[in-house]
């Protein structure tokens, strides 16, 4: 009776032990599951947007609108082929710069202008007005001016922003900008010899 008993105990041993390991793969499954469907729901944390950065999108954003601008209507007023040079430049580098903060302000959700502020709208008007050397003058020492505000607009975003995604965006086109400023200083300088 012994022998029967510790027979009947070896058979359900066994078995117990695959069905509990059974469940228990099922229910790390089911866990695992779980976890995986918690994280599809869930976005990755934004970095923190301050309201220097959102004001920094909108002017940065103008700065670059106006020079693409007037870097255009250059193009086909500018008499003096070093300015047409440095307009084609300002098209090419700010629409360059501009695609880069659209993707910025898309992915974090801020706003942005599409058109110039009233103040680059009337420097576009006042140089549409002009040609020949009054055209390239005018345009060249509007384009030290713009570049001279935008320096600052850009440093104080390096120095006061928060937006890691920005900061980094504003600390990579300053540099371009600093050299935007030395050439239209260069240009200004050539055309009054």
């Amino acid at each position: 009776m012994d022998t029967t008993n510790n027979s009947v105990k070896h058979h359900i041993h066994p078995m117990m032990n695959k069905l509990i390991r059974l469940c228990g793969l099922l229910l790390l499954g089911l866990v695992l599951i779980g976890f995986t469907a918690c994280e599809d729901d869930e976005e990755p944390p934004r970095a923190p947007i301050s309201a220097q950065d959102r004001d920094f999108a909108k002017q940065a954003t103008y700065s670059n609108l106006a020079e693409i601008a007037m870097g255009q209507l250059a193009l086909t007023e500018a008499q003096d082929e070093s300015i047409r040079e440095f307009a084609q430049m300002m098209v090419t580098e700010h629409t360059k710069a501009q695609d880069e903060l659209r993707y910025l302000a898309e992915s974090d959700e801020l706003e942005i202008p599409d058109t110039l502020n009233t103040e680059q709208q009337a420097v576009y008007e006042e140089l549409e007005q002009l040609e020949g050397y009054a055209f390239d003058s005018a345009y060249i020492s509007s384009q030290v001016v713009a570049h001279q505000q935008a320096q600052q607009i850009f440093q104080k975003q390096i120095d006061q922003g928060e937006n890691p995604n920005i900061l980094e965006y504003a600390s990579s086109i300053l540099p371009h900008i600093n050299e935007h400023l030395a050439l239209a200083l260069q240009l200004k300088e050539e055309l009054v010899e």
